[in-house]
């Protein structure tokens, strides 16, 4: 069953995830523990005016406090139904949004959910994604130390901004959320790969794809890669394409099990035309009458596509040819992707982003601008949190 597969993959790859966290933690006991630190307390702070429900903070009316507002912020409601249900429509609660199909959980990938499911026996259904969300940003923060290490002289400064900045981010790892799980996987997977490992980065590839579609982008990024490799080499091993298939085939096996539960082998495809998420034209954002825009107050979106374009000119500059094509091809589909919240989509990049730049973002001007900011980020969190509400008629099906 494809909903167990993830336990019972190649033993050998969860030994040297293993392998790796033991290692962290005998050469890195200290810092370890700072990146606990840097990884919880800054979460701690945003659920702490809900923790002690107080309605009236500083300027901000929180009306409604109490970390139940944590947990229906959007897509966190969604993920709890697939968590419950397992795509099973005589399960899953159609009390969310009256007017979606089944298919609209199609959306929302399996692997995220399967974790939620686990811990529920410990933590019950409303506090557990926010445990597997809180856990997997430990470790995506854990990996991203380990790789700031090679880039740069502050990893622990470039760490804690990697945690908070930019603010949409902290409030991803503040709610029920599977951004910092496919982060995580698609940073194994590029490390795997520099160590020449290419069957465990395929593996934490397809486990990203499990969690997000869009970590299938590592694909073309590695079959770019590979194919510039013969170019230049005429020669290929043949386990390193072997190994990558394993990429889309771990989106093949999801959409076998979409056409069990849906009879719709591109459910995914389908839920996200439903709900007016599709391929358009070039820079397409900027059409306020689209769906998923509505406002012409789109300033920041520019902002976000010429940092991204930047990127992925400078990485092509400096070689750095996975993350080069990587970010050529997702910031390809940014471009053409008619959302408002690009900030959101973005974050596949944002580690590369931040080790690209991080002669700049750990500059003392840079630092002393965030310290200044961080008020900004911090009211910014608890508004956003506050205002993208979903709507729950009954959360007795969450208690049962």
């Amino acid at each position: 069953m494809l909903h167990n597969s993830f336990f019972y993959c190649n033993p050998a790859y969860w030994g040297y995830i293993i392998a790796l966290l033991r290692s962290m933690k005998k050469y890195f006991t200290k810092e370890l523990g700072l990146i606990l630190a840097i990884s919880i307390l800054p979460i701690f702070i945003v659920y702490l005016p809900f923790i002690l429900k107080i309605k009236h903070f500083y300027f901000l009316d929180l009306h409604e406090s109490g970390v139940l507002q944590l947990v229906r912020n959007f897509d966190g409601p969604q993920f709890l139904v697939v968590a419950k249900s397992f795509y099973d429509k005589n399960i899953i609660v159609k009390l969310l949004f009256n007017a979606v199909d089944d298919k609209y959980y199609a959306a929302h990938f399996p692997l995220f959910p399967l974790f939620i499911r686990s811990v529920t026996p410990f933590f019950g259904w409303f506090y557990s994604g926010l445990v597997v969300n809180l856990f997997f940003g430990f470790l995506a923060n854990l990996m991203f130390f380990h790789l700031a290490k090679k880039y740069t002289k502050s990893p622990f400064f470039l760490t804690f901004l990697f945690t908070v900045f930019p603010a949409r981010f902290w409030i991803i790892r503040s709610i029920i959320s599977p951004e910092t799980m496919m982060i995580f996987f698609i940073m194994l997977s590029f490390w795997f790969w520099d160590k020449k490992q290419y069957l465990n980065s395929s593996v934490s590839g397809a486990l990203a794809v499990l969690t997000k579609f869009q970590s299938l982008f590592l694909f073309p990024a590695y079959c770019a890669t590979i194919i510039e490799s013969w170019y230049k080499d005429k020669k290929i091993p043949k386990p390193i394409m072997m190994s990558v298939l394993l990429i889309p085939f771990s989106y093949i096996l999801l959409s076998v099990l979409f056409l069990i539960k849906f009879n719709d082998f591109n459910a995914f495809f389908h839920a996200e035309s439903h709900n007016n998420l599709y391929i358009y034209f070039p820079f397409s954002q900027f059409n306020s009458n689209n769906s998923w825009i509505g406002t012409g107050w789109l300033e920041d979106v520019v902002f976000y596509l010429v940092a991204l374009i930047t990127l992925t000119i400078t990485l092509y500059y400096r070689k750095e040819r996975v993350w080069f094509y990587f970010s050529l091809f997702y910031t390809l589909f940014l471009i053409l992707l008619p959302h408002r919240d690009i900030s959101r989509y973005s974050f596949q990049l944002l580690p590369i982003f931040l080790l690209t730049f991080e002669q700049f973002l750990t500059s003392k001007p840079f630092k002393y601008g965030l310290i200044l900011s961080l008020p900004a980020l911090y009211f910014y969190t608890l508004n956003f949190i506050m205002t993208n509400q979903a709507g729950v008629a009954d959360w007795n099906h969450f208690l049962r």
